[in-house]
């Protein structure tokens, strides 16, 4: 426990804490509580498709509003706002070696083909798969497997919506860090400054649905080994770039724990 208090700071502690708990939670619910089909056991429901599919997306636009309007105090830090720019970045690098590419497929697809997964046909027709075989053999990427019609199967799936969801958070988490020690400077926005108040109930509204889809990440979709590894690299990004890079080098710095 003292190593922990050493080496992080309080509210690094519970996020640290919360999202790992979370996926454990979850997925001993999914287990042990026999959870019920609900609107969100469906991939298709309006949290999933248009925000989590889409997720990143969703972080880059709360970011650089609340950047600008609270963290730049409207372009007026210019500094505040560079550094931010450069963690954002550092950070979406992470997020799209992971789950988008590294020198060709993503880190996430290469773990699936290392451990024995490959794209097959889910044709059934012998004379369909004349020629075709040997096409879903050099798939190695599941978005191309997908859209080839095969299927994605054999190896172990790191759960990308774990790492976008927990690698997210934790980013924002930190970016926000300041209102876990000191809650008037919101209510000052609140009273004076309507769309710095705004941009920073964005955020958190978007870490509370990140939180929210975790959670239903864990008891509805993968199995353990893939909660697992996905919270994993999810909180080691955070590790990384909060933990060991950004305190290091003043290019890019860590969010300043006041406004």
């Amino acid at each position: 426990m003292d190593f922990i208090k050493k080496h992080l700071k309080p509210h690094q502690i519970v996020s640290s804490i919360l999202y790992p708990s979370t996926v454990l939670i979850a997925f001993l619910y999914s287990v042990l509580g026999n959870p019920p089909n609900t609107y969100f056991s469906s991939k298709r429901n309006i949290f999933n498709v248009f925000f989590v599919k889409i997720g990143w997306f969703w972080v880059t636009l709360v970011y650089f509003i609340y950047l600008f309007f609270v963290r730049s105090k409207q372009g007026q830090n210019t500094q505040a706002f560079a550094r931010g720019a450069l963690r954002f970045v550092a950070v979406t690098i992470y997020w799209y070696v992971m789950t988008q590419w590294l020198f060709g497929p993503s880190f996430i697809d290469r773990v699936y083909v290392l451990t024995g997964g490959k794209c097959i046909s889910l044709k059934q027709e012998k004379s369909s798969l004349i020629g075709t075989e040997d096409l879903f053999a050099t798939v190695v990427q599941q978005q191309v497997c997908r859209k080839l019609g095969g299927q994605w199967t054999g190896g172990h799936d790191v759960s990308g919506h774990c790492v976008l969801l927990i690698h997210a958070s934790l980013f924002l988490w930190e970016e926000l860090s300041w209102l876990f020690y000191n809650q008037e400077p919101l209510n000052t926005m609140k009273r004076e400054n309507k769309s710095q108040f705004y941009s920073v109930m964005s955020v958190i509204a978007l870490i509370g649905l990140w939180w929210l889809m975790l959670f239903m990440t864990g008891v509805y979709f993968h199995g353990h080994f893939e909660l697992l590894s996905g919270a994993v690299f999810g909180v080691l990004g955070w590790a990384l770039l909060y933990l060991g890079l950004f305190p290091r080098v003043p290019m890019f710095g860590l969010p300043s724990p006041s406004l």
